[in-house]
């Protein structure tokens, strides 16, 4: 991770679909490990989709089709109504590998954000982020990540719209009951720039940067 006082990138990629997301990850990380380009955080949309991590279970998802990842975790579903940031980072502090760190820092980042909205938000047994209303805790969003070598990717899907809720009935997300699942009521671009000022304490300052630039830069 980059020290504080070193300007690092953040762009918006829009919609995306996943596999053309990845190859963009993969891109951006190997570009990461030879210094090309800073910490990279990437906000974008994804159509439609359910993934399954490292770790999953078919019985968790047995009425849809999957695309299998690299990430951690079991069966999730991306698409409309969703914010997802992944972070192309270095994980190394002091030259040691401090992913615990990372996730660490991406969860409080979030949790203030939340906060900031008049959101009860906190950990709660799991990866991702729950809010409590009234004394009963829905989860809003989801952490799955992937390290290669020390450079991280995927990242986190935080709900901001209530279309979410119909693709996740239809799996045991992280092997979860589904009603679990909520969502927050938060403007897209104020979400951005909620989490960016957050992001920033944690990571040091981030500049945008237009996606064809940074997507059509060379390995």
């Amino acid at each position: 991770m980059q020290q504080k006082g070193v300007t690092d990138y953040w762009t918006d990629l829009g919609k995306v679909s996943y596999s053309d997301a990845l190859d963009i990850q993969y891109n951006l990380v190997a570009r990461r490990k030879e210094n090309k380009i800073p910490d990279t955080i990437l906000f974008l949309d994804h159509y439609n989709v359910y993934t399954i991590g490292r770790k999953s279970d078919p019985e968790n998802y047995k009425n849809v089709d999957v695309i299998k990842t690299d990430r951690g975790g079991d069966v999730t579903y991306h698409g409309e109504g969703q914010l997802i940031t992944y972070f192309i980072f270095d994980v190394r502090i002091n030259g040691k590998k401090e992913v615990r760190k990372l996730l660490e820092s991406i969860e409080e980042s979030y949790i203030a954000m939340l906060k900031t909205y008049g959101y009860n938000a906190m950990l709660y047994g799991e990866p991702g982020i729950w809010i409590d209303k009234g004394g009963i805790k829905n989860k809003v969003a989801s952490l799955g990540m992937a390290v290669d070598d020390y450079v991280s990717y995927h990242g986190m899907a935080l709900n901001i719209s209530a279309s979410v809720l119909d693709g996740f009935g239809l799996i045991n997300p992280c092997g979860m009951n589904s009603s679990v699942i909520s969502y927050v009521d938060i403007p897209r671009e104020d979400a951005i720039k909620g989490l960016l000022k957050e992001f920033s304490g944690h990571f040091g300052e981030f500049s945008y940067i237009d996606k064809e630039n940074l997507i059509r830069t060379p390995v």
